[in-house]
């Protein structure tokens, strides 16, 4: 039975950390959040967030995302392109017209071609303002996506980009700032009249507290800090551990350990632009993880209340990083302490096949800022 805890918290722990690979996931949340702003309908068949979308579907995800499919459809516009059918020239057409689109050449849109994450990230930083060549190239366009945070570490795939990227980057975009500085996109939407605010207030109050949250993380990114660590791995039929460990951060390095009984079950090791992870009796390495705080994509409910940020997030959007379990519940809290972050708190519920059978695991991690700078330590004969 331990092994299956002990396996358990392993993949709690790498789900912590949010792993910078990207992979499929599940953004029907996303989905729901923009249909109830009118910005997201899908099509007759559902959201369909699992197939690849076409360059037209992608010209109506935009025109809808900026509140403007009635004013699209109320007009007749000129382009140069031939391939674009009756149903598509309202949304080419004000694309066109509003310089968020080039088409795929002089006379071609690429009505029926396949959009991919390059693409798309290309749409949606014309849309916060920033024009080809402002800063990018559309070869580099997915790179600086990452820097306006349009795109992070979960809400695109570049191999195999679909609907439900589509949704979750859609979403990431309303959350960042315009080029003009005047606050978020979905801000300007509202302010425009062209997002109803009350169908909004809620996205927008989740929007302005992980923008805040993002704010007091990023004033801690770079500092030496260190922590001390404790989980509680609870069974289904009563069996517990406990783990305790510590943590230690110095700008992009960082050492992370979990022990029992002295024994040490969970490992992370960053230094020096090299990665390595120690989970059952096994090392090895791995992708750097960048400091970075929740992507938004990726978060049900968060609130904020008596200096708590309080986070739920989406079991579907962390699973692959699960090793083969599936996670049912996932919450985070973080409480505000002077100008940085205090105690912090994650609960996870795993789905786990034992002896052919799911079983139910639930752990509780708790991390608390030590005030010991410390160092980063690395078990013995380890080479990072």
């Amino acid at each position: 039975m331990k092994k299956w805890i002990q396996r358990a918290t392993a993949g709690a722990f790498a789900a912590a950390l949010l792993s910078s690979t990207a992979f499929a996931a599940d953004f029907t949340h996303c989905a729901d959040a923009l249909r109830d702003m009118e910005l997201f309908i899908g099509t007759k068949h559902g959201y369909e967030l699992e197939r690849t979308p076409t360059r037209a579907e992608a010209a109506v995800m935009l025109v809808r995302l900026l509140g403007q499919e009635d004013t699209a459809k109320s007009k007749t516009y000129k382009t140069p392109f031939r391939d674009v059918p009756k149903w598509a020239a309202p949304y080419v057409g004000w694309l066109y017209e509003n310089q968020l689109t080039v088409g795929m050449s002089e006379t071609k849109f690429g009505t029926t071609a396949l959009c991919n994450a390059q693409q798309y990230a290309t749409f949606l930083l014309r849309t916060l303002g920033y024009a080809d060549g402002d800063g990018y190239t559309y070869k580099t366009a997915l790179d600086y996506a990452k820097t306006l945070g349009v795109i992070d570490a979960v809400n695109y795939d570049s191999k195999k980009f679909l609907r439900d990227h589509m949704v979750a980057m859609s979403y990431t975009a309303l959350s960042r700032e315009v080029k003009s500085d005047e606050g978020m996109l979905l801000d300007t939407l509202i302010a425009q009249g062209s997002v109803n605010a009350n169908k909004a207030a809620h996205t927008k109050t989740l929007f302005d507290n992980n923008n805040t949250y993002t704010q007091l993380r990023a004033q801690e990114q770079g500092k030496a800090q260190s922590y001390t660590l404790s989980a509680t791995v609870s069974a289904a039929n009563g069996a517990e551990i406990a783990y305790t460990g510590k943590a230690v951060t110095e700008g992009k390095d960082l050492a992370a350990e979990l022990r029992h009984n002295d024994a040490l079950m969970v490992g992370i090791y960053q230094k020096g632009g090299v990665r390595h992870q120690f989970i059952n009796g096994k090392t090895s390495k791995l992708a750097l993880i960048e400091p970075k705080t929740i992507p938004v994509s990726a978060i049900l409910e968060l609130t904020q209340k008596n200096d708590i940020y309080a986070f739920s997030l989406a079991p579907a959007v962390l699973n692959q990083t699960m090793q083969g379990a599936s996670l049912g519940q996932v919450s985070y809290s973080a409480k505000v302490e002077g100008n940085g972050v205090g105690q912090q708190i994650a609960r996870i519920q795993i789905n786990m096949p034992v002896g052919g059978k799911k079983d139910t695991y639930k752990i509780e991690m708790r991390v608390e800022p030590t005030g010991d700078l410390g160092s980063i330590f690395v078990p013995d004969g380890m080479e990072i």
